[in-house]
């Protein structure tokens, strides 16, 4: 599965949540809280492989490849991999949907998402919310519903003007 990312959608949310080392790194409904007794029968998602492309301090707005390799219990129809940039300060959250992948039946056992964008747009973002750490969110959609979340933190920083990102693997 590979897509092009462009960004699509812009969101605010007032208040606050932080997100600390604490936070779940790889989210699975099916046994968590998040779970409704009216949820469909949703399949388990087994991470296996992160790749972010390029490592280490990157401009902030340079190209971004991310290729998941996960695994599912069962054959999954018509899901997608939404990427967000989540950005959180004391007083707002910032997401912004980079892309997603295309619309693909996946087979039961080992499958791979590609995800690539020219470039990462952070037109309307504050700069003092900018600097905070954020989070890459790849979330596996599937009957219209979140299946699962795989979140990477986002180390922004300030580099002789220029602002730069580095992207942490949670599997390294």
């Amino acid at each position: 599965m590979e897509s092009k990312g462009e960004s699509k959608d812009f969101r605010e949310s007032k208040g606050s949540k932080s997100y600390d080392e604490e936070e779940i790194l790889f989210s699975d409904y099916k046994d968590g809280a998040d779970a409704k007794e009216d949820d469909f029968d949703v399949p388990r998602v087994n991470v296996l492989r992160i790749d972010v492309g390029q490592r280490g301090v990157v401009p902030i707005s340079a190209p971004l490849e991310l290729r998941i390799e996960f695994e599912l219990d069962r054959d999954v129809v018509a899901a997608y991999w939404v990427v967000q940039f989540l950005v959180d300060s004391s007083h707002s959250r910032l997401i912004k949907v980079l892309g997603e992948t295309s619309v693909e039946d996946f087979p039961d056992g080992e499958s791979e998402m590609v995800f690539r964008a020219d470039s990462i747009d952070v037109t309307g973002i504050e700069p003092s919310a900018l600097t905070n750490s954020g989070l890459l969110m790849a979330v596996f959609m599937a009957n219209g519903k979140e299946v699962a979340n795989v979140n990477m933190v986002v180390q922004v920083s300030k580099r002789d003007g220029e602002f730069t990102r580095e992207i942490l693997n949670p599997l390294e």
